[in-house]
């Protein structure tokens, strides 16, 4: 029995230092949906995720059954899309589905020409007088579209782009300045497609991590502005994203030593309670302080014109084995025992 307690102190020591595998996915990929980096889209993911059905999208467009109900989400895209891909997200849209595309000087303008939209990202970044911190972010507060504003004391941007050829929704300030030619420019745009509709955002910063404590108010109402609880988020075209490097990382534990301690300590005491007798002297005295039935208060309540002397008697013999008494037969057994106790020694 003793052996089982140096077993408790090295099974518990082990799993107080064995590596624990844990799957994580790890990336710093710009916009990922999954990356909690600064430069993740992790919040704006689980601001989706709060409001409906979000779906990771891995492949390309065309291998893809999407729901003309939900959104496709594509921010800051760095990979060419396939005419079959602007193919199928024409279909999408002819359907009745929403794009929300949001770039600077990625490749959106790829399938912003491929869908035959007249518009696209400026090339040249915006400057203004109004901005926060430092003039690499730009401050925006005209806001058109109430659902839009509400709530949203400002926007903060982060070295966007513009948008042309479309009437917009959010504005920069009259004095902001793009390629030399100062004016208010569409920040975001919308344009109707079919039985869908294109929403175009020019600064694809503005749903990353860094940027959501100011940015919160105006990210939420964008969600509920999209109309739809199923949204599709674009993470194939992002180069430096790679499916397949899904890897287990193993979170290495130290041993604590107040845990070891405490593991010592409560196996000791086991072995104290167990093998120094407590728990047999615990037992006694619980049955001692149970009352115990004597042999007069077992006929105590038996109804009346049963013979108590005769029931004792069977019940006397039943116990002993005989019609005899209790001292008939001892020696015999006690030699019997003895026989069998010597026959196990040689």
């Amino acid at each position: 029995m003793r052996y089982v307690y140096p077993f408790l102190i090295f099974a518990s020591i082990f799993l107080l230092i064995v590596p624990t595998a844990v799957p994580v996915m790890k990336t710093s990929v710009d916009f990922c949906m999954l990356s909690t980096e600064w430069n993740g889209c992790s919040q704006f993911a689980k601001v989706l995720a709060e409001r409906g059905n979000l779906i990771w999208i891995l492949y390309p467009y065309n291998t893809l059954d999407l729901d003309d109900k939900g959104v496709l989400i594509v921010v800051g895209p760095d990979v060419d899309f396939s005419s079959l891909e602007i193919e199928a997200v024409s279909n999408f849209l002819n359907r009745g589905g929403t794009l929300l595309l949001a770039d600077d000087f990625g490749t959106a303008n790829n399938l912003i020409a491929g869908l035959g939209i007249a518009a696209k990202f400026y090339d040249s970044p915006l400057g203004d007088i109004f901005y926060c911190k430092r003039a690499d972010f730009p401050v925006v507060a005209r806001i058109e579209d109430q659902k839009l504003s509400y709530g949203v004391e400002k926007l903060v941007l982060n070295v966007p782009s513009v948008i042309t050829g479309l009437e917009g929704e959010v504005f920069s300030s009259k004095v902001s300045v793009v390629g030399g030619k100062r004016e208010s420019y569409p920040i975001m745009a919308e344009t109707s497609y079919g039985e869908g509709r294109v929403i175009l955002l020019s600064d694809p910063d503005i749903l990353i991590n860094d940027m959501m404590t100011e940015n919160r108010n105006f990210v939420e109402n964008l969600v509920a502005y999209l109309g739809s609880d199923l949204f599709y988020f674009d993470d194939a075209h992002h180069p430096d994203f790679n499916p397949y490097s899904i890897t287990a990382v193993y979170v290495h534990r130290e041993l604590d030593r107040e845990k070891a301690f405490m593991v010592f300590t409560f196996v000791a005491a086991l072995l104290l309670f167990i093998e120094g007798g407590i728990a047999r002297i615990i037992v006694r005295a619980i049955g001692r302080l149970m009352p115990a039935r004597r042999g007069a208060d077992l006929y105590k309540d038996l109804p009346e014109g049963i013979d108590i002397k005769t029931l004792k008697r069977i019940v006397n013999e039943i116990q002993t084995g005989t019609k005899f008494g209790d001292s008939y037969g001892q020696g015999r057994r006690g030699k019997g025992f003895y026989r069998a106790a010597k026959r196990g020694n040689p």
